[in-house]
């Protein structure tokens, strides 16, 4: 017998649904030719990849001083308040750890520049602000110990010019907003501009971590001679390794914490 016409027409739909609906096979492919073309639209060149790439490495750079400076902050709240249990100040600290390293003839002064808390080796003196060479916070004293640490290493020879270093980068911590505007102002020739602009400021930022090799080692030596003559004692491991982080956290957030724009933005802290 032949088939009924209702047969027939589900035949004839069957045919008709199998062509309007692509198989797996079909499905896929299609799907990845779609893909293509929306991949080769979307898709960078290499110089613009590479323009991209330097110019994140570029402001990574720019923002780790203001990260140290963030993580210094945090760390002051968390401990900051903390009194030396054996009572002296960082003047005196200082001087301990100098008497101790027998070279009693570099000077603890107190100074009201807005640059302090440094070691200047041409005098040769350790310049702490009035409130580290007063204060007698735990903080207060590492800091004063870690700069009595670059007087060891002075003596020793291991001081390899970290004070004119601090001074170049605090130079370019003020420089650099400026230089970023006129980097942008050079017309078509941006893009190379941005380039070298973000090449100087990642080996800088790679120097300045470099150069903090010597600052982890000046601390080392503060606290080594503040445990010897003890100092320390009293306060448990945590309170004394944050305090001396503080001390080394100072030197790499110096790009940002004596610069001009800081004061402008952040005046009460």
């Amino acid at each position: 017998m032949g088939d009924s016409p209702k047969g027939q027409r589900n035949h004839t739909d069957k045919i008709n649904n199998n062509r309007q609906c692509p198989g797996p096979a079909k499905f896929a492919e299609v799907s990845l030719v779609t893909l293509v073309k929306s991949h080769s639209l979307t898709a960078m060149n290499p110089e613009t990849k590479l323009v991209i790439i330097v110019a994140v490495m570029g402001g990574i750079g720019l923002l780790s001083p203001w990260l140290a400076w963030v993580r210094l902050q945090a760390l002051e709240k968390k401990h900051g308040r903390k009194l030396l249990v054996r009572g002296i100040n960082g003047e005196q600290a200082a001087k301990i750890i100098l008497l101790r390293g027998e070279i009693p003839q570099v000077d603890v002064d107190e100074t009201s520049l807005l640059f302090s808390n440094h070691y200047s080796a041409h005098e040769p003196a350790i310049k702490l602000s009035s409130e580290v060479y007063h204060g007698k916070r735990l903080f207060d004293v590492a800091r004063a110990a870690r700069l009595a640490g670059h007087a060891l290493q002075h003596r020793d020879r291991k001081l390899r010019g970290i004070g004119s270093w601090d001074a170049f980068v605090v130079l370019w911590g003020n420089a650099w907003p400026l230089l970023l505007t006129l980097t942008f102002a050079t017309g078509g020739r941006w893009v190379f501009s941005i380039i070298a602009f973000s090449l100087t400021a990642l080996v800088i930022t790679i120097g300045h971590f470099i150069r903090h090799q010597i600052v982890r080692d000046a601390a080392r030596r503060g606290e080594i001679a503040l445990s010897e003559a003890r100092l320390l004692d009293g306060h448990p491991t945590d309170e004394v390794e944050a305090a001396f982080l503080a001390s080394r956290l100072d030197h790499l957030a110096l790009p940002f914490t004596r610069t001009w724009w800081k004061l402008l933005l952040f005046r009460s802290k």
